[in-house]
């Protein structure tokens, strides 16, 4: 038998504590019949569509959903909320896009205190990734490990290699699994130019304790010695394995989706991918290695000796918001659906149904979705040492200037010194302008 509106709303406990009807913010919204939320195509597109589905099904609101793909999404976004636009009520941000608009969304700490919402079932750093200076902008719907790595385990155990813990070991398994006559390559990375670059080599250099921009705040430039140093390293390793073979020429094009093509069709032996990707991997319908691939952290144990500073994992996805122009009664209704996504229901079905990163430890910890989701443990223990990178309003500068660094490097134009001493020195110019602006 179906409930209504108000069954549910009184019903969902501790999924969505506070809107059991009674309550003055819940009383307030009932005028709003329909919301409308910005999602994206693919990617976190299908989960949240999920999510929205059930919440919609559940209360009775109407929630209109449009889909803009990746590459176009952050314009598409910062247009709504630089026009003061009323069009969404619901967005979303990549935790890399949240100090470029943290100014337009809605503050949600208010009404975290005000619903009594638990933080604990996040992951601590995720949760705290969710504000800027202060500023909540977003709950956590989507999260991953931005470089978790895939490995084909059958080729590590006939060649008896072991998960590498630094890029030495990385490109010397790299070697030993390129095989010409099998057309297999030791590695595969989306080195296609501006974001996917700049991603990968945050990738690389946050395990080691690796930063651009100093923490916490992130309004300077880290010391070049040792983290420029550091990057120089990573570009000499990038460059060697292509050079030499073990990774496809074509890597200079390829981006997201190229990457896990290839590593599906047994292309790679090796590669870095978001961690929802694990699925597609597994899915014996669409890949060719399902049930052959192995999951780590990448670089999980780098020797002391080796480390710059304490580490990190190269965290991404997406925190659910709200666009601070609507009306406030609207505003009301947007967080109770948002509210919902990130609850265990909604995040359960959104990761078993759609390859949704769970934002909820319960979730990460359900066996539901560990049976699913064989790299679940690395995922778990990356998740506590969460770092979004790079957040700040330069971000998409920043990420340009090292992008066409990386490209220098790897087409030969420049060496790997020269290439990051400039991009340092680009980057500090950067933040030294936002800082007078």
């Amino acid at each position: 038998m179906g409930i209504n509106r108000r069954q549910f709303l009184g019903s969902l406990g501790g999924v969505a504590a506070g809107l059991a009807m009674g309550d003055p913010f819940a009383e307030s919204a009932q005028g709003v019949q329909q919301l409308s939320a910005l999602i994206q195509k693919g990617g976190a597109g299908p989960p949240a569509e999920i999510a929205l589905s059930m919440y919609q099904e559940r209360s009775g609101m109407k929630i209109v959903m449009t889909p803009v793909p990746w590459e176009a999404q952050f314009e598409k976004t910062m247009v709504e909320f630089i026009g003061k636009s009323t069009t969404f009520d619901i967005l979303s941000a990549n935790h890399g896009w949240s100090g470029a608009m943290y100014r337009f969304f809605e503050d949600l700490e208010p009404y975290v205190r005000k619903y009594n919402v638990d933080g604990r079932p996040f992951p601590k750093n995720a949760w705290e990734a969710g504000k800027w200076k202060g500023r909540r902008i977003g709950l956590p719907f989507r999260l991953g490990v931005g470089a978790l790595f895939y490995y084909r385990k059958d080729l590590y155990e006939k060649k008896k290699l072991s998960v590498p813990n630094t890029f030495e070991e990385l490109v010397k398994n790299a070697e030993a699994l390129t095989s010409p006559r099998d057309n297999i390559y030791g590695f595969g990375s989306q080195l296609g130019g501006d974001p996917n670059s700049f991603l990968d080599l945050q990738s690389w250099h946050l395990p080691y304790g690796g930063r651009i921009l100093k923490d916490p705040d992130q309004e300077e430039l880290a010391p070049f010695d040792p983290h420029g140093e550091l990057m120089i390293k990573i570009l000499k390793a990038w460059k060697q394995m292509l050079d030499r073979g073990w990774m496809p020429q074509g890597i200079l094009t390829w981006g997201i989706l190229d990457v896990l093509t290839a590593f599906q069709q047994g292309l790679i032996a090796q590669a870095m991918m978001f961690s929802p990707r694990v699925t597609l991997v597994e899915d014996p319908s669409k890949s060719k290695v399902a049930g052959k691939a192995g999951y780590a952290l990448l670089f999980p144990k780098v020797p002391a000796k080796d480390s710059v500073g304490p580490r990190g994992d190269k965290g991404d996805g997406w925190n659910f918001g709200i666009n601070q122009w609507i009306p406030d009664e609207r505003k009301e209704a947007a967080f109770k659906a948002v509210q919902f996504m990130v609850g265990r229901e909604a995040q359960l079905a959104a990761a078993i149904k759609a390859a949704n990163g769970p934002s909820r430890i319960d979730v990460l910890e359900d066996p539901q979705f560990q049976k699913v989701y064989p790299a679940w443990k690395p995922l778990r223990d990356g998740l506590e040492t969460f770092h979004s990178g790079v957040s700040v309003p330069e971000q998409p500068k920043i990420s340009k200037v090292v992008s066409d660094r990386i490209a220098n490097v790897l087409l030969g134009r420049e060496k790997p010194e020269d290439a990051v001493k400039a991009a340092w020195k680009e980057m500090d110019g950067i933040m030294k302008e936002a800082k007078r602006g």
